[in-house]
């Protein structure tokens, strides 16, 4: 069987950053200090229109750039796999871009622009663990020889879906992660091994929901809205603390390693709460893990591989070392991975 190397690695950010003052969220209820304690974003970025931003224009971009910057032509690749978490597409080439669709998604659009003839493309949606998905089934293609370059796009236009009336609103940011997984003849760099779990007991939690805003005008109409219940924060707090280390060891053992092995742990970033309660129930010091919503918010499946970015580009991350990433998505699906590193283009 090949190894796998993550051979790329780029992000597509909105260019207007949104502080938690910024007059877009004036129509919100009374905020608590605990409640942006918790949370822990100051600021964050969404997409714009009229700028000409969405999460199409944002994939296309980070394709354009892992191409230039490999040397890989659209013939060169052999799969693509796409995560948008609204389902909503606001845009596309030719027709698609005429009005939003819920069908073709992503990988239909990109594979029509860029001519993609010899790769299969889907789509995947689990959520902010959606590139945890679309990494472990892209390393599966490729480990099994039906693959030798693999795209995987997370692009999240999430505020096209947020209920600025409701607290949960202030969480999200938009952006786009692409990454480049390859075929290798060596072992410097592989995912070692992945383990998932899935627990739909606390489904209700978050969800999108078709409603009208939680403190609506009469203008208003019924709309895709993120929906966080009431009790969502504490019923959180009870279970997601514990299920990611579960499989974050689950991986660990079967790719022999213990987490003193481990060099690195990039968790997806929901709050900082979360973060530390993941790192602490794995053993992972403060120096071998990073935050990033502070200043991108939460961006559903691109939270981790920005973070992951980061940490490359800051040089927290060398060849040869084992990472693990890790995380949790509404749903609730949670899942871990153990890589073995190379050197990567960032992008």
């Amino acid at each position: 069987m090949k190894s796998v190397k993550l051979s790329a690695l780029t992000v597509q950010m909105p260019r207007r950053s949104y502080a938690n003052d910024d007059p877009v969220f004036e129509r919100l209820p009374e905020m608590s200090n605990r409640w942006w304690k918790f949370w822990g974003v100051q600021k964050r970025g969404y997409f714009r229109p009229e700028d000409g931003e969405n999460e199409y224009r944002a994939a296309a971009e980070c394709v354009k750039r892992i191409l230039t910057s490999t040397g890989l032509v659209p013939d060169d690749i052999d799969l693509v796999i796409c995560a948008s978490s609204c389902p909503v597409m606001t845009d596309g080439p030719d027709e698609l871009a005429k009005r939003p669709r819920l069908y073709p998604r992503l990988n239909a659009a990109l594979k029509r622009d860029f001519g993609f003839s010899n790769a299969l493309c889907w789509d995947v949606q689990m959520e902010c663990a959606s590139f945890l998905l679309a990494m472990g089934q892209a390393t599966a293609f490729i480990k099994s020889g039906q693959a030798r370059n693999a795209l995987v796009i997370c692009s999240e236009y999430i505020s096209n879906m947020l209920d600025f009336t409701a607290r949960s609103a202030t969480i999200f940011g938009d952006g786009c992660a692409c990454a480049l997984l390859t075929a290798s003849d060596d072992s410097c760099s592989d995912m070692l091994a992945m383990a998932q779990s899935s627990n739909a007991d606390f489904y209700e939690i978050a969800t999108g929901r078709w409603r009208l805003p939680e403190s609506p005008c009469s203008s208003d109409t019924y709309k895709l809205y993120f929906t966080l219940l009431e009790e969502g924060q504490a019923k959180m707090q009870a279970f997601v603390p514990e299920e990611v280390p579960k499989v974050v060891r689950q991986a660990l053992a079967l790719s022999d390693l213990t987490f003193r092995d481990i060099d690195f742990f990039v968790f997806h970033q929901p709050s900082p709460f979360l973060v530390h309660a993941w790192a602490s129930g794995v053993g992972c010091e403060e120096e071998r893990t990073l935050l990033t919503m502070e200043e991108q918010g939460v961006m559903v499946s691109v939270s981790l591989p920005f973070t992951l970015f980061k940490a490359l580009q800051q040089k927290r991350i060398q060849a040869r070392q084992h990472i693990v990433l890790a995380g949790a998505a509404t749903g609730w699906g949670f899942a871990a991975q153990v890589w073995k590193m190379d050197d990567v283009v960032l992008c």
